[in-house]
Formats: C-alpha cells, structure tokens, sequence
C-alpha cells in the first residue's frame, strides 16, 4: 500500500505656467489743476501669520524614483516558483500602497531579470540591476544558491536584499549578513514543524535524499537535527557531514542508482526535499521501483500546477504547507486571493504570498525611514519589523532576520478539484512553534546566549 506524508518542500505632472499680454497705451487727457494732496492712510498693521496645525502631516513631495531589482526564474526549472514570486510582489506592492504605486513621494519602478537558474548570471544580474539601472533595493529569488551569490553582491554594493522563495538556512544563518532580510521560510521551520511528528508516529528508521545544493543541504540538515533530537536513527550515512541522506545532482533526470541506495538502506521511513520541474520524474521512479510500497515516504505539499501528478495516490495523508490560497482568514489574504482571480484567471500559488510579503515588507521599512532606501536607514527600519500579510502576523527576528510566521497542518482530501481546493486545515502553527534557533556564526555575537 502506498503511503505518502507530506511536509513542504520544497513569487510604477503637468504644470502649467500662463503669461498676459501687454496693455496698449492710451493718450494722455489735458493737463488740469492737481486737486490738493490727499493724506496718507496710516499704515495698517500686517495680520500675524497664522501657525500651521500641528495635527496634520504634510503631503508628500514627488521625489526621484524608487527602483527595485527583482532577481527571478523566467526558464530555468524553477520557473513555476518565478511567476508566483513576481506576481506576488507585484500585487504586494499595490495593496501596500493603496494603489499609487509611490511610497513616502516616491513612485516605485520595478526592473526584472531572469538568473536562469545560476548562481554566477545571478550575481552578473545583481550588479548589473545596482551598476546600470541604479536600483535601491533587490528581491529574489527561488533558487538558494543563486540567492547565495546574489547576497554577496548586495553586501558588496550595501544594497537591502529582501528574500523570496530561496529557503536555505543558509541565508540567515551560516552565510549571514547585515543587508540580507527574507519572508521566505527556512527549511528548517520545516522540519521543526514535522520532524517531530514523523519520530512520533512512525518511529523510524530513517533515510533521506536531497539534491545536493544548499537548499537541499540545508534541510537534510535541518531535519536530521530535529529527528534525531526526537529519538529517531538514520541508516544511512548518520552522521554530523552526512545527515542521514543521500544526495542527489540537482540536474538529475535518472534518478535509478539514488533510489537503489535508498532501498539498501532498509528503513521504514524516506524523508524528500526536493524542488523544480525535475520532481515529477523523481517521483516517478520511485513509484516504478516500489519504493512507496516498501516505506512510508514524507514530501511537499507542493504547488497547485503540479498537485494532480504528484498527489493523486495520497488521498488522506497529513503533511505541512507553507500556503494555500483556502486557509488564512485575513484582510491581505482576501485582497491578494480576488486580485490575482481577476488578472490571472487562478488563485495565487505556493510562492505569491511570500513575494505579496516581500513588497509589504519593503514599504512598511521606506514609510518608516521616510522613502529613504540606503542600508543605514532600512536595516533598523527592517529589523524587529511586523506587519499584517496574507498568513497574518509576521516579524523579522532581529538577530538573524528570518521571518517568524505561521505554518499548517494539513489533510489531502482530493487531487483533482478544478479550483485546486484539494487540502484542509488541521492545523495552523503559529509562529512561535515554528521559531527555529538563531544560526549565525558565533563570532559575529548577535544570537542570545
């Protein structure tokens, strides 16, 4: 019988100026006697200025344009997760600023482009945003290691870089930096909202395949840490470098030999993190090699365009989502769920809301700093920062800038509902539960002791 448990794995004034002609000359009328000389009136004494009312703000002056670089997927095999980002910011941006497009008088620009999937044209993309089109800020992007290298870029040129879908912990913890902020999850809310319960009711042993990348390295890591905190024992490579997993290419397309290791492992439960249009095959073979009959395997509850493929043999199963267009009950959520009904003809997707968090984020900082984007005012704008978004309250922690916020549990009651309503809520985690341990390194001292 098959078994699958989900957990998540892993998207811009005239003035007029008028002028009068010249009167024309008249002729002068003769000369009569002047009438005696009138007394001046007395001068009159000014009214005093009348002080303006302290109550009200005055109204933004038009300033220069605020431009924002937003580094995506348009080809590569993450393109799914591009589209929601950039739609989702997007949409951010106009909730967020009632529709004027401008923040603190200054109209917002947004630049994209494509990293295509690589670190190296990712970064090439960062400088180019900062050193040719003059960008404030930055945003992106769905893939971890690109987003590694782009960080290194907005550090270099002391550049905001708010974070979206990329879910390495990496990124706020190991390779932290100042100007990095994100409203994507990390993998390891991930597992710390799942791990537990898989150590739970399943018990174990256990095994894991991941590509081997730093999103992928990244929650093997984070799920190993949780699971065998619980009690729980990998058979394969358990140890501090090998997380209990077996890693894959990230390009792969044969995956045969990877599942082959996963069968020798002999235990009872496959944790996966996987991510990109390479999923579908994975699975697949997994499938063709019984791998579903001989263990129960753990994944994500992925996005909607390709739950039908993957999902439709896990009817009943429970895992973790990260969103779901169906679950918050918010003002943002209802907002974002009607925009993207009527410009897309869908609802918004695994991703949207992260990138719809993004673009709020960003203008809740420049209405603090005054429309001011440079890294001195935004970090302490950004930092400790909450905000309503479409899941509800979320808050960048001050030390490591992750973004605290609410996870679900979920039940897969179909597969093929033709408004992708195929889940229900069990239950949410709020973000308190989901609240993973202050990563970065040491030296730097901004972790709590």
């Amino acid at each position: 019988m098959k078994r699958l448990l989900p957990i998540l794995l892993i998207a811009l004034m005239v003035a007029l100026t008028a002028c009068g002609g010249a009167t024309p000359t008249v002729a002068p009328a003769a000369t009569t006697a002047p009438e005696p000389t009138k007394a001046p009136e007395p001068t009159k004494v000014p009214e005093p200025t009348k002080a303006p009312d302290p109550t009200k703000v005055p109204e933004p002056t038009a300033g220069a344009p605020l431009k924002i670089g937003v580094l995506t997927d348009q080809a590569s095999g993450l393109v799914l997760y591009g589209t929601q980002q950039v739609n989702g910011f997007q949409l951010g941006l106009e909730y967020a600023t009632k529709g004027t497009m401008t923040v603190a008088g200054r109209p917002i620009e947004v630049i994209i482009k494509d990293t295509g999937g690589k670190a190296e044209t990712g970064a090439a993309m960062a400088r180019e945003l900062i050193e040719k089109d003059g960008v404030d800020l930055l945003q992106g992007a769905p893939s971890s290691s690109v987003t590694l290298a782009i960080m290194e870029v907005a550090k270099a040129n002391k550049k905001i870089l708010m974070v979206n879908p990329a879910a390495s912990p990496a990124i706020t913890g190991a390779n932290f930096n100042e100007f990095t902020f994100r409203t994507s999850r990390t993998s390891v809310q991930d597992a710390l909202t799942m791990g537990g319960a898989l150590v739970e009711q399943y018990k174990g042993p256990f095994v894991q395949i991941a590509p081997d990348n730093a999103f992928g390295r990244g929650s093997a890591a984070g799920f190993y840490a949780v699971v065998k905190a619980k009690g729980g024992q990998f058979t394969a490579n358990d140890t501090a470098e090998g997380v209990g997993s077996i890693f894959i290419p990230a390009d792969a397309t044969d995956f045969s030999s990877y599942i082959n290791q996963v069968l020798a492992a002999k235990a009872k439960v496959l944790i996966v993190t996987w991510a990109g249009a390479s999923f579908l095959p994975l699975f697949q073979q997994m499938t063709d090699a019984g791998v579903f009959d001989s263990m129960t395997v753990a994944t994500g509850v992925g996005d909607n365009a390709t739950f039908k493929a993957v999902y439709s043999g896990a009817i009943g199963v429970v895992g973790v989502n990260v969103y779901h267009y169906t679950l918050p009950k918010t003002a943002a959520n209802d907002w974002l769920v009607a925009e993207h009904m009527k410009r897309f003809n869908s609802p918004p997707d695994l991703f949207t809301e992260g990138g719809f968090s993004a673009a709020q984020a960003i203008v809740a900082a420049l209405e603090k700093t005054g429309g001011d984007a440079t890294a001195e005012k935004m970090i302490p704008a950004l930092e400790g920062l909450s905000f309503e978004g479409p899941k509800g309250t979320t808050t960048f922690r001050k030390e490591d800038h992750v973004a605290l916020q609410p996870l679900y549990l979920v039940k897969i009651i179909k597969a093929d509902d033709p408004e992708f309503k195929n889940i229900e809520l069990i239950k949410e985690y709020s973000a308190a539960e989901t609240t993973p341990p202050c990563a970065v390194p040491a030296e730097l001292k901004r972790c709590a002791q």
